[in-house]
């Protein structure tokens, strides 16, 4: 009995240490600089295509994983080397162009990329496709496949098909084999691309303007039912030495074509547990880019190949979102996850931007492998709405003080733009604290703040914040990253009194019975440490 009323004393001393901890922190951090500063730091990428919204892991080697938004691109097989310049062909001038080209898989349908020199209207052309007979002249001779007259916009993309009764069925589809499109009759501004640079090896085809054979390729590619273009996606890069150099960008996970998902796979969240990383993103099937959802995918690579979330598993190519946004179809919706895993529970993060700028939570079992059918909706846990151009929170758990920090951007993309921080003692009730110390650069947005792969910081660690920015033409940012400074008195603060307070609390309830808790105590929500 005595032994039982020891353990139940050294629980419960536990127990006031770890609210005392608490509420500490939460009565000391009043302001960002009480948390953490930045410090000066450098570009890890040079404004070209453009590129944001850092997702950070760091591992157990000092490595850094790293996840971005970027620009997207076709779908498909090229034709064409897209590294090499290209040219505009006013096809009135030439005629007629076309090409023969060879698949050795078959497809469902031929895309040509066709610019109109910024013309927004009133420009068109007939495409025509034919098998191919040896030459150009004996496959002009038999009836075509398919011929119809376009009317065109700028860089449209002109579809040709196997049959007019594949237009509409996507199970009528080109066998393997040799085939020539011809575009023909055109307006005066009705133009193809054309690259003269050499063919794409391994691929067989052949151009010509006129009927006549001519060096290089157009910007051609066969593809799948769907979108010919998607308008993002993530990318990813490592690094060994602290950001310093970083590794070849590569693309980490496309949307996938004819899918809900076929547009965009932007806003990367990533963490990893269970043996996977979870990618979210965001996507929208509006052409606008409004009325955004969430999507998960997972693999055991932080290059792919995924699996997506198909609404009942993983996996298949009809992915499904996670989050489905239900508010106002004409404001921007819903995702930019940002997730942390703390006592086997998966905290998801999200922007939810209707009527307000928000961000909401959701949870889910980290132990259930099929989580994202499991996620409970908890509700809006930061409200940016009245604080002028915000943008999504990154998310993450400090361990030594025990709380959650939120990062935004604010007045972004503007010359006075911000990181707002906010912090929480149960990642449900967040509230600010003020501006990141520091100097930024101007124009930033989209910041990133580093973690492990579950989502938590510790300040024993080197940590970071990166963004994008830059101020006078959209898309053209770098992105620069910062090491974060945190508070030495804090931490000192939190870390070292920890004996003295066990030792002042021992003393304090010497001669103090404590009743036998009927439920047990807890120190975390989840953390059963005694029951009766």
């Amino acid at each position: 009995m005595k032994m039982r009323k020891k353990s139940l004393l050294m629980a419960y001393l536990m127990y006031l240490c770890a609210m005392q901890v608490e509420s500490a922190c939460a009565q000391d951090i009043r302001q960002a600089s009480d948390l953490m500063t930045c410090q000066p730091g450098w570009d890890i990428y040079q404004a070209g295509t453009y590129r944001y919204g850092p997702s950070f892991i760091l591992n157990d080697d000092a490595s850094i994983d790293a996840w971005f938004a970027a620009s997207g691109d076709t779908y498909g097989l090229r034709y064409y080397n897209s590294s090499k310049a290209s040219t505009p062909v006013q096809i009135i001038t030439a005629k007629t162009v076309g090409q023969m080209f060879e698949s050795k898989v078959d497809f469902y349908r031929l895309s040509i990329c066709c610019p109109t020199w910024s013309r927004p209207t009133g420009e068109y052309v007939t495409i025509s496709v034919y098998a191919w007979r040896s030459t150009y002249r004996m496959s002009m001779l038999q009836e075509p496949l398919y011929s119809k007259k376009v009317e065109m916009t700028d860089n449209m993309w002109i579809d040709g098909y196997y049959s007019y009764e594949a237009e509409a069925d996507t199970s009528i589809r080109f066998p393997a084999g040799k085939y020539l499109w011809v575009l023909s009759e055109p307006s005066d501004y009705a133009g193809v691309w054309y690259y003269a640079s050499d063919k794409v090896s391994g691929l067989s085809c052949q151009a010509f303007q006129n009927g006549k054979s001519v060096n290089g390729t157009y910007m051609m590619i066969t593809q799948e039912p769907g979108t010919s273009l998607y308008w993002d996606c993530p990318t990813y890069q490592h690094s060994s030495d602290g950001g310093q150099t970083w590794s070849r960008e590569v693309k980490a996970l496309l949307p996938t074509q004819g899918s809900r998902d076929q547009l965009s796979a932007c806003d990367p969240g990533v963490v990893r547990f269970g043996g996977y990383y979870y990618l979210g993103y965001t996507s929208t099937e509006n052409t606008a880019g409004l009325d955004n959802h969430l999507y998960m995918a997972r693999s055991t690579s932080p290059t792919g190949p995924w699996e997506k979330w198909n609404g009942s598993g993983w996996g298949g190519k009809k992915p499904q979102p996670v989050i489905t946004y239900t508010g106002n179809h004409d404001k921007w919706g819903c995702g930019e996850p940002s997730m942390i895993v703390l006592d086997d529970i998966l905290y998801l993060y999200y922007s939810w931007n209707d009527a307000g700028t928000t961000t909401r939570l959701s949870t889910a079992p980290a132990t259930d492998e099929n989580w994202p059918a499991a996620l409970t909706r908890v509700g809006t846990v930061i409200d940016k709405s009245n604080i002028p151009a915000a943008d999504h929170c990154d998310v993450k758990y400090c361990d030594d003080i025990g709380m959650f920090v939120a990062v935004h951007t604010a007045q972004r993309m503007t010359a006075n733009a911000y990181i707002n921080v906010c912090v929480s003692t149960d990642g449900r009730k967040f509230r600010s604290i003020g501006k990141l110390r520091g100097t930024t650069q101007p124009g930033l947005h989209n910041c990133g703040m580093s973690g492990d792969e579950k989502g938590h910081i510790q300040f024993s660690r080197p940590q970071f914040i990166a963004y994008a920015y830059g101020i006078g033409s959209w898309g053209k940012w770098n992105t620069y990253l910062q090491p974060l400074q945190f508070n030495e008195a804090l931490i000192s603060g939190i870390t070292e009194p920890r004996a003295s307070q066990t030792e002042q609390a021992a003393h304090n309830l010497q001669g103090i019975r404590i009743a036998h808790p009927t439920k047990g105590v807890y120190i975390k929500k989840g953390k059963k440490i005694l029951e009766r």
